[in-house]
């Protein structure tokens, strides 16, 4: 897709951009109005471009991963734009009431004002974007729109679109674009998004935007509380079960723990803290008042959208330092004065420590923010914890990795600064932490019927440490697995190319076949070439819907299940 077209080819309600459109706000002449959009950052246009070539090569659906803080809405906001100028209509999915009044402001820094379809406001049928909320949109609500009444549908927070509900809209509108956007691809109760998403257009690393200044800079200090025991809390989909963690965090001398060293680490800066459920957020609170008189307030749900709104200027206004809350801002808010985030709920997920950590990634100019403190309380654990390095590395590091950076962090360095150390030095053990790159192609690049014959390469072998040469480079691109990031060596390069000699020997369909199938729920380990050319026809003839496949033996059957 170019600059100027739309993500979908087809004209879904076609408002025009000289048709007038009824908008919650009244009628309008045009359906993006003039304005002057905001300049986008380089790696902004490079995942609107990342995004357009994902479309045009065919996908139906794709995610951009942006770390919190560097634009996703920003980014959508302006493909929505393009969208509408090709004369077609967007729908924004979110699930927050934030995450929609947040598109709906990005949208009109385009010039386009959104229909809110939420609850008593009923978004219009003409409006070239409805800002739609999940819960919202279901049953009749979500029937009156038509079928084809979308171009593109843009899911917020994309993370959580692998759920039933988001399933059923997407479903709804079937000949639409997808796009997801998200800081945080992976999800606690191990639900793949490739069920939804059928590539990644783009990611930006977290690690990148600080570098290159998008982002603050990163200090962290992991504070052990002697009285905290997490050997009892049993884990429930990927993450300690909530209940029996407050129990254990709630005792008094935990509460103690965590806000002594909490009130001398943090020093003068405003900090964001998170509990794990509303008593133990407001447990937090009254301890810190104690501790440091009027110095806390706890925000829960229960709170109106004028209180929480209220109360969040008065923390701006530097009223108060602690904001303690349970899971209300790991999406959707946007305060950059933050300087420390403390950590008072340990997880084991590395999603949701990210989304937390994000809260005080943003820049500030305006307060002379320099740097944001992260502040990790843990506890007594059989369990392995996410912290700080595994947020700003992109992956779950190993034990080693861990233990050595855990060691290094003192809040004195920067965080990047500890982690590239780190990793330099490991460049000679053969328990050296991988390339980010590497690891990250590996997960989200290596279709898993050849990854799963692909054997372990040793790091701190000749071929482990040496580069992929250009023919091997050549050979992959032209097998279909696309070109590998930097970093990708030449064992790895190998056994790639083994892996896919080997399917070439066995007579199995080819990797550009394999992957088309797999996109259409074919189980392809075992689908030769020849009839992967046979469902390829198939496919081609009912327009490459996966319905088409019910009845062949290779369908998964289970993967619509929800």
């Amino acid at each position: 897709m170019s600059t100027g077209t739309s993500p979908a080819g087809h004209p879904a309600g076609r408002p025009g951009p000289a048709s007038s459109v009824d908008t919650p706000l009244g009628r309008e002449d045009s359906a993006i109005a003039l304005c002057e959009r905001p300049a986008l950052r380089p790696y902004q246009l490079a995942s609107i471009a990342g995004v357009c070539a994902r479309f045009e090569s065919g996908d139906r659906s794709t995610l951009l991963v942006l770390p919190t803080g560097t634009g996703k809405t920003v980014v959508f906001a302006e493909l929505a734009r393009r969208t509408v100028e090709a004369g077609n209509r967007v729908l924004v999915l979110a699930h927050r009431t934030e995450l929609l009044e947040q598109a709906s402001r990005k949208l009109a820094d385009v010039g386009i004002r959104a229909s809110l379809d939420q609850g008593a406001s009923r978004g219009s049928q003409r409006a070239p974007v409805v800002v739609g909320s999940v819960q919202t949109l279901r049953g009749a609500r979500l029937e009156r729109h038509a079928p084809d009444a979308f171009a593109l549908v843009v899911v917020d927070e994309a993370h959580h679109a692998a759920a039933a509900s988001y399933r059923a809209i997407l479903d709804r509108f079937a000949s639409a674009k997808v796009l997801g956007v998200t800081a945080t691809p992976d999800r606690g109760d191990g639900r793949a998004l490739g069920e939804v998403f059928s590539s990644v257009a783009y990611s930006y690393e977290m690690r990148a935007a600080i570098r290159e200044k998008f982002l603050a800079p990163l200090r962290a200090r992991r504070v052990t509380v002697a009285s905290l025991d997490l050997r009892d809390v049993k884990s429930h989909h990927g993450d300690f079960d909530q209940a029996s963690l407050a129990k254990v965090l709630s005792d008094e001398k935990a509460l103690h723990g965590v806000v002594a060293p909490l009130v001398q680490l943090a020093g003068a800066r405003r900090t964001l803290v998170f509990g794990v459920d509303v008593a133990h957020a407001h447990a937090l609170a009254e301890v810190l008042n104690r501790h440091r008189e009027a110095s806390a307030i706890a925000l829960d749900g229960s709170a109106s959208p004028a209180q929480r709104a209220a109360t969040i200027a008065l923390f701006r206004a530097g009223n108060f330092q602690y904001l303690v809350n349970c899971a209300l801002f790991t999406e959707g808010f946007d305060e950059p004065s933050i300087e420390c985030i403390a950590m008072a709920r340990p997880t084991q997920s590395r999603a949701l420590y990210t989304q937390m950590l994000g809260r005080g990634t943003r820049l500030s100019p305006d307060t002379g923010k320099t740097d944001c403190l992260v502040l990790d309380f843990v506890g007594n654990s059989r369990h392995r914890l996410i912290g700080p390095a595994d947020a700003l590395a992109g992956v779950t590091l190993d034990d080693q990795a861990r233990n050595e950076l855990e060691a290094a962090l003192d809040g004195k360095e920067l965080l990047e600064d500890v982690l590239a150390a780190v990793e330099a030095e490991a460049d000679n053990r053969t328990a050296r932490i991988k390339l980010i790159a590497v690891a990250h192609y590996r997960q989200k690049e290596i279709d898993v019927f050849l990854g799963a014959h692909m054997p372990p390469i040793d790091p701190s072998s000749p071929k482990g440490r040496s580069p992929a040469t250009e023919k091997q480079l050549a050979a992959l691109e032209l097998a279909g697995m696309g070109k590998p990031p930097a970093g990708f060596t030449l064992g790895e390069a190998s056994a790639m190319l083994d892996a896919i000699a080997a399917r070439q020997r066995a007579g199995l369909a080819t990797v550009p076949q394999a992957r088309l199938l797999e996109k259409l729920g074919i189980d392809t380990r075992v689908v030769t070439k020849a009839r992967a050319g046979q469902l390829i026809a198939k496919a081609k003839l009912h327009g490459f819907k996966p319905w088409c496949f019910l009845h062949e033996p290779e369908y998964r059957r289970t993967r619509k299940a929800t």
